[in-house]
């Protein structure tokens, strides 16, 4: 046992609860961290020349269509390195549209301008070839993804897997393979925005039927090659736009040992779940013999669209022990089964967090807003972005950075004190699930439940909290969250459906304000405020460009939701019974299927 690793066991078992014990283990915890990677001898820097543009991609014989690609190509490719390395990637946009690169689970402590939330920690690469450079350093290992955070230039493809090794890696495999999921629509994102908005259901509703591209190639045409005997770690990213993918392997039980960049104990289980945004490692050990190949599934819950003739979507690949080897077909007893966020425990064993010191509750809702279009919103208000980023605003408003009106009310700021921890109530009044994501954090999955009847408790966390990224709200259920806010900067916490946050599921966390004017107010990259001006972006001020709390016309020009025009949680008469399925339980499927289920529609909407 090391010096530094005896301490961390030495402060948790001296102190009980409080600030004191899980900060000084986290300020252990990172220092370890630290001189772990300044003793590597071969950190490196891994520098890219991208230039971002539309390519045409073929969906094999099926239909071409135009995605938003790297150096020509399109998918993707993985961007592979080690803790500790860093990170540049010199940008140039030949796109008619300001784009960005966000890298999705990175924590950007200290570096939040390189975040990549466009009119919230920058201004976009802008149009017509502007550049930018973006120097991440990778102090985190685990699977995470790089993708645009501008517009709806995810949905169209710009998106990419990002692997960080660990060099002193805990578990012990012989080879990794990754493997993105992601859905892909014969529309572009522009076209299925008209439709998502419109205020007419059957519009809005109508079957936009998504294919499957699985580890960068057409769904179904996909193999994994393994040997017989050895050990696979299998990195699996959903980076698509919109659906949840199930992954499973026939004969071949999982080990989850990694989510969203947390290591976690082994934990067996025959599927897992991933929403847009989430990712997990499995690891998988290929059977003694190469007699058989054996399939994969990577099935498409189009839970959002009523579409039950192609719910799921069931994608398969091939498991290939032998070229020459049959493919030995299993019947699954239990497809849907999938492993739950609350029986993970992460390695770093970091004890739930104390009492909240901030308590921040979202009501998700949708419905028809006043002008006259379907939207999102957290507690009836749908996020428009402001006139000003708001890391400049936090930057340029000196003591009334602290105030939240002063980032505008259409961005549904919350300003948090540094250190304090805070619990994030989200209740989702949708009848569909939304995978909500939280920049610059990871937080603990303290509770889960269901709204539908009162609050009925699904599961209450372990002393030792499952921690990720981005969970899963399912429709008419409930999460309780809680992270220490000690990253100051400027954080969007949103819904990962690419078409929702576009349609206005999202706010924003600032984090410390007086901290981020100490540590970034010289820190800004060289090309920051030009590429501001040179979009006509006003770069000081508040959310407005003005002074004071002096908004303009801010909240006038704000759609506002028609409180008898929302959604209610209950699902229409057998819609979206896969994912109660695989997000709830048996009897909860049976009482939303029963011809005398009402719903809670009325108190719902009297809620607002």
């Amino acid at each position: 046992m090391s010096v530094l690793t005896k301490m961390t066991d030495d402060f948790r078992q001296r102190s009980r609860g409080g600030w004191y014990t899980s900060n000084v283990v986290r300020m252990v915890g990172c220092l370890l961290a630290a001189l772990l990677v300044v003793g590597q001898a071969d950190a490196a820097t891994l520098e890219y020349n991208w230039t971002v543009e539309w390519v045409d991609y073929s969906m094999e014989s099926l239909f071409t269509r135009k995605a938003i690609g790297i150096n020509g190509k399109w998918p993707i490719p993985a961007v592979v390195g080690t803790q500790g390395d860093t990170l540049v990637v010199h940008v140039t946009n030949k796109l008619e549209e300001a784009t960005s690169l966000h890298f999705h689970g990175l924590f950007q402590n200290g570096t939040n301008y390189y975040d990549g939330a466009v009119m919230v920690t920058e201004c976009g690469v802008p149009p017509a070839g502007g550049t930018f450079t973006y120097r991440v350093a990778l102090t985190q290992a685990g699977t995470f993804w790089i993708h645009s955070h501008s517009k709806s230039q995810t949905a169209d493809g710009l998106r990419m897997p990002l692997v960080i090794r660990d060099p002193h890696e805990h578990y012990t495999y012989d080879d990794e393979i990754i493997l993105p999921l992601q859905d892909w629509f014969r529309e572009p994102a522009s076209v299925l925005m008209k439709q998502f908005n419109n205020a007419d259901p059957h519009v809005r509703f109508r079957p936009a039927i998504p294919y499957g591209i699985i580890g960068g190639q057409c769904a179904n045409s996909k193999r994994l090659q393994f040997e017989a005997g050895k050990t696979y770690r299998v990195r699996l990213s959903n980076i698509g736009a919109t659906f949840d993918f199930h992954f499973s392997i026939d004969a071949h039980p999982m080990r989850v040992i990694e989510i969203d960049g947390v290591a976690v104990k082994q934990h067996v289980t025959h599927g897992i779940t991933l929403s847009p945004g989430q990712r997990a490692s499995v690891l998988v050990s290929a059977l003694d013999t190469a007699e058989w190949n054996y399939m994969f599934h990577a099935d498409m819950y189009t839970d959002l669209l009523e579409m039950p003739k192609y719910n799921p979507l069931n994608f398969t690949g091939t498991v290939e022990y032998s070229p020459i080897a049959k493919t030995r077909r299993h019947v699954r007893a239990m497809p849907w089964m999938a492993v739950s966020d609350l029986d993970l425990e992460p390695l770093d064993r970091e004890p739930m967090l104390d009492p909240p010191d901030t308590r921040v509750t979202l009501n998700a809702y949708s419905g028809i807003f006043s002008d006259q279009t379907f939207r999102h919103s957290f507690n009836n208000i749908t996020y428009a972005a402001p006139h000003v980023p708001t890391i400049l605003t936090a930057l340029t408003t000196g003591d009334m950075a602290m105030n939240a009106s002063v980032y505008g009310h259409t961005s549904n700021t919350h300003v948090l004190r540094h250190l304090d921890v805070v619990e994030v109530l989200i209740n989702n009044y949708d009848y569909y699930s939304h995978p909500f994501h939280l920049h610059g954090h990871v937080f603990q999955i303290i509770e889960t439940g269901s709204i539908r009847q009162g609050r009925v408790y699904w599961k209450s966390a372990m002393q030792v909290p499952t921690k990720r990224d981005t969970v899963l709200v399912r429709g008419g259920g409930y999460a309780v969250v809680r992270f220490r806010a000690d990253n100051p900067g400027v954080w969007l916490f949103h819904c990962h459906i690419d078409f929702h946050i576009m349609l206005g599921l999202q706010m924003t966390f600032v984090e410390a304000p007086d901290m981020i004017q100490e540590r970034m107010g010289t820190a800004l990259p060289e090309k920051f405020r030009e590429n501001c001006i040179a979009q006509g972006i006003k770069t000081t001020g508040n959310a407005a460009g003005s002074r004071g709390l002096d908004l303009g016309n801010e909240d006038a020009e704000a759609p506002t939701p028609y409180p008898d025009r929302f959604e209610s949680y209950d699902p229409p008469p057998g819609w979206q019974l896969i994912s109660y399925i695989i997000h709830g339980n048996k009897d909860d499927v049976e009482s939303i299927a029963s011809p005398t289920h009402k719903g809670n529609a009325e108190s719902t909407q009297s809620s607002h």
